[in-house]
């Protein structure tokens, strides 16, 4: 028999291609009344999980006894919608399972302020999965005879690096980030440009929906995202997701009533900024937590 290949989500269990699930050792002790019921981390586009694995071991130094829920998210969810809504579909069941009586009632266990569910969304591939989380829980409402919550159950959520707005160079930042200076970078950029200028002239000339538009705009209305707060960690040098627009969706999430914290790293780039400096990083999570769940 071939033994079983060890990877950086090994001690996870995968529930569908994009979703994987860690439950705490039973020896672990509850957690405190203040701690997450649930960990949602919603991963950049096509992230390696060694990275991503990077955010989930820090969480479970944080909080030891609280689940984590790993969504991934790829190019294809960005350009296909239907594939989103399929790559997160998986996630539904766990975030009911670990906040309300039973997976299957949906009679939620959480205090109509205080959340339990803390949402880490990093880049715009998160903030595309989020999206889709969103519609999952609102189509799955009233249908089959189960009657769970019909938003994701209150949350705080923390968004790095997002969300940004399209433009012609973002798509060509987006689709040569994760490639190296020399000549995969020479050969990659002129289709880049390609790409981009497609999706220039179908958003500008023929009205393609602008997907970083509707994301943001579906973060920001109350009726989709049950939000207790929010913080967002953005950087100055991030040509992917720019701090204007970081600042400017602040700005329009508060008008819309959301309660707002924004935390500026200067010179760091793109889901860069827990390298530059994690103490700082992982101490603005835990507030965040720890002020939202003071209530």
């Amino acid at each position: 028999m071939v033994p079983k290949r060890n990877t950086p989500l090994s001690f996870m269990e995968k529930l569908s291609f994009a979703v994987y699930l860690y439950r705490p050792p039973t020896s672990i002790p509850s957690p405190p009344t203040t701690d997450p019921e649930l960990v949602l981390i919603l991963g950049w586009m096509d992230a390696r999980v060694a990275h991503l694995a990077t955010y989930i071991k820090q969480y479970q130094t944080m909080y030891p006894s609280s689940p984590i829920l790993l969504v991934k998210g790829r190019l294809a969810s960005l350009v296909f919608p239907n594939i989103g809504l399929r790559d997160t579909a998986a996630a539904v069941a766990p975030i009911l399972a670990a906040l309300t009586n039973d997976e299957h009632s949906g009679a939620p266990q959480l205090t109509p302020l205080r959340p339990r569910l803390l949402i880490h969304s990093l880049s715009g591939g998160g903030s595309c999965s989020l999206y889709h989380l969103y519609n999952n829980f609102l189509q799955r409402h009233g249908t089959d005879n189960i009657q769970p919550v019909s938003s994701v159950p209150r949350h705080v959520t923390i968004f790095d690096s997002s969300p940004g707005a399209w433009s012609y160079q973002f798509n060509v930042d987006l689709l040569t980030a994760a490639i190296k200076p020399g000549w995969q970078r020479i050969v990659a950029l002129p289709l880049a440009h390609m790409i981009a200028m497609t999706f220039w002239v179908l958003i500008r000339g023929f009205g393609l929906s602008d997907n970083q538009k509707t994301y943001a705009t579906a973060h920001n209305d109350p009726e989709k995202n049950d939000e207790a707060s929010r913080t967002y960690i953005y950087g100055s040098a991030d040509k992917i997701c720019p701090a204007k627009f970081v600042e400017l969706d602040s700005v329009e999430a508060r008008k819309k009533g959301f309660n707002v914290q924004l935390e500026h790293f200067e010179g760091t780039g793109h889901v860069a900024h827990v390298r530059a400096d994690p103490d700082r990083y992982w101490r603005i999570v835990k507030k965040a937590w720890d002020d939202a769940t003071r209530v």
